[in-house]
C-alpha cells in the first residue's frame, strides 16, 4: 500500500490555503495509483514529532500495511533535522521513501544532501520565527494589538488596529 504525507504548519494555511490540495496532487500524480492512504496533518508545526497523522503513518510502516510514503519535500516531515532523520529512517526500515521534490540516493553525496536540506529547512524556520516575533514586537510598540483575540468588555476596532471598550 502507498501512503501519502502532507502537511502545513498554520491553521490559516489549512483552512483558506491550497497548498495542502497541491501537495496531495502532487503526490498523487508520483504515486500513480488509486490504492493510496492519505495522511494530513493540517494546523500543525513541523517542528513537532508528535502529530497526529504522521503517528498514524508511523504506526502503519512500522505493522507493514505501507510499503511506500510519498511527500512532497523533506521539510513536510520535518523542519527539525534530528526529527527528519528520525523519521526518515524510521520509514526507510520497512518501506521506500520517495519525494516529489528531490532524489535522495542512499549514497554517501545523497545522504549529505539529504541532511543539508533538512538543515537549511531547520535554519528558514527559525528565520522565519524570529522575523515574525520582530513584527509582532514593533506592532506592540506601536499601541497596536498583536493577535485579535476576544477580550471581555472590549471589541477590536480594525480601522484602528486597537481594542475599544465595549
Amino acid at each position: 500500500m502507498i501512503a501519502i504525507y502532507a502537511r502545513v504548519s498554520t491553521e490559516e494555511q489549512a483552512k483558506n490555503g491550497y497548498s495542502l490540495q497541491d501537495q496531495i496532487r502532487a503526490c498523487r500524480k508520483l504515486a500513480n495509483s488509486d490504492d493510496v492512504i492519505e495522511y494530513v496533518d493540517e494546523g500543525i508545526s513541523g517542528e513537532l514529532l508528535d502529530r497526529p497523522q504522521l503517528s498514524l503513518l508511523r504506526k502503519a510502516v512500522s505493522e507493514g500495511i505501507i510499503t511506500k510514503v510519498i511527500c512532497l519535500d523533506p521539510d513536510r516531515l520535518s523542519r527539525k533535522l534530528m526529527n527528519q532523520l528520525i523519521i526518515s529512517e524510521e520509514i526507510e526500515k520497512k518501506a521506500e521513501l520517495v519525494f516529489v521534490n528531490g532524489e535522495y540516493n542512499q549514497t554517501a553525496e545523497g545522504k549529505l544532501f539529504y541532511q543539508l536540506r533538512g538543515a537549511i529547512s531547520e535554519f528558514e524556520k527559525a528565520k522565519i520565527n524570529e522575523r515574525m516575533s520582530r513584527g509582532r514586537t514593533e506592532k506592540a510598540r506601536q499601541g497596536k494589538v498583536v493577535r485579535d483575540y476576544s477580550i471581555y468588555g472590549y471589541s477590536y476596532d480594525a480601522n484602528s488596529q486597537q481594542l475599544v471598550i465595549d
